[in-house]
Formats: C-alpha cells, structure tokens, sequence
C-alpha cells in the first residue's frame, strides 16, 4: 500500500511539471526538508568543480550536510568545455528532485532545461536556449525526453544500489529507497510515451 500511495504522489507532481504548473521554489537551505520532493532550489553557488562526467555546484562547500546539484556533464551537451566558470558565483535556479546520498540533499540534474542562471546580462547561457527550444518541441518529443531522463536516473540509482550490494556494509536502505521512485517516475515517463505517442 506504501509503495502505491508513493507511486500515486510521483504521479501527480510530475503530471503537474509536464502541464506547466512549476514546482514551488525552496532556498537552498531549506533543501533538506524537501527530500524527496520535485521543487525548484535557488541560491548562489559558492563553488563548483568538475570531476569526470559531473559537474558539483556547492552552495557552501565548508557545510558537507548542505545541499549540493551535480549535472551529469554527458547528458546536458550544450554547456561549455568548463561548466564551472559559467556557475561558479553565479545564482541559479535547479528543478528536479531531492534526494539524500550520504546524509546530505542533493539533486542530479541530467537535462539543460532543469538548470537557469538567473543573474546573466547580456546573451542567455545555453542551458537556457536549449530550454526554449524544447518548449517548442511536440508532445511526444517531450515524453520521449522525459522517459529518457527517467531511465537514465533509475539506472544511476540502481547502480548505486548495486555498488552498495557489492561492498560488506550491509547497509543499503537509502540507496534502495531512493530506488524505487526512481523506477515510479520510469513508468510513468513511459505511459506518457504511450499516451503522447500514439
């Protein structure tokens, strides 16, 4: 019963997001009661590096329980060669959900359209071009998209899990928690290729 009522409030937040209604803004400090939840965090990042594939935006960098975005550097193309320079200083809105790894909040943000600078003069950053032309995009493309965002955080999430099954720590109840809405969201995204598709 706990994983339907789970199933059903994923539904409703993300059918919300797909008819345009945005989710509520939060302030990064007050990303950790929100774990969990699809919201839009805003703050300035204080740091950001790049490590391999990811880019971490630190909005406190001395705080490791505070709230942290990593972009999934393969999946948002359209940034520069150094991701960092664009956020680092910067103040910018993340949309997405929260989850907790390793006892802080955190958000992975694998689509351009889910990161915004909002304090840029001058020409829009690339994030937020991409962002409008996919507005522009049909229906079906927008599921498609969805499906393949979805796809692409359950198969993190199960890796994580994996990785964690793999180790002799007997302790896996946050990777595999954080598992499941993961897969909610994969099915949803794919009835809505179904539904838009067709």
């Amino acid at each position: 019963m706990k994983h339907l009522v789970t199933v059903a409030a994923v539904a409703v937040a993300l059918a919300g997001v797909a008819r345009g209604v945005p989710p509520p803004t939060v302030s990064w400090q007050d990303a950790s009661h929100y774990v969990g939840e699809i919201v839009t965090v805003e703050g300035d990042v204080a740091e950001a590096r790049t490590t391999g594939n990811t880019c971490v935006l630190e909005f406190a960098p001395d705080d490791p329980r505070a709230f942290r975005a990593i972009l999934l550097l393969p999946l948002l193309t359209s940034l520069p060669q150094h991701p960092e320079q664009l956020y680092r200083g910067r103040r910018v809105k993340v949309s997405g959900r929260i989850a907790r790894f390793q006892g802080r909040p955190e958000m992975l943000l694998q689509a351009p359209g889910y990161i915004e600078v909002v304090d840029v003069s001058g020409p829009p950053p690339a994030a937020t071009v991409v962002q409008q032309r996919l507005a522009q995009v049909g229906g079906c493309e927008r599921a498609r998209a969805r499906w393949r965002e979805a796809g692409t955080a359950a198969r993190e999430r199960a890796t994580t899990l994996s990785r964690c099954i793999e180790g002799t720590g007997y302790r896996c109840h946050s990777e595999s928690a954080a598992l499941a809405p993961a897969l909610s969201e994969l099915e949803w995204a794919e009835q809505q290729v179904e539904a838009s598709c067709n």
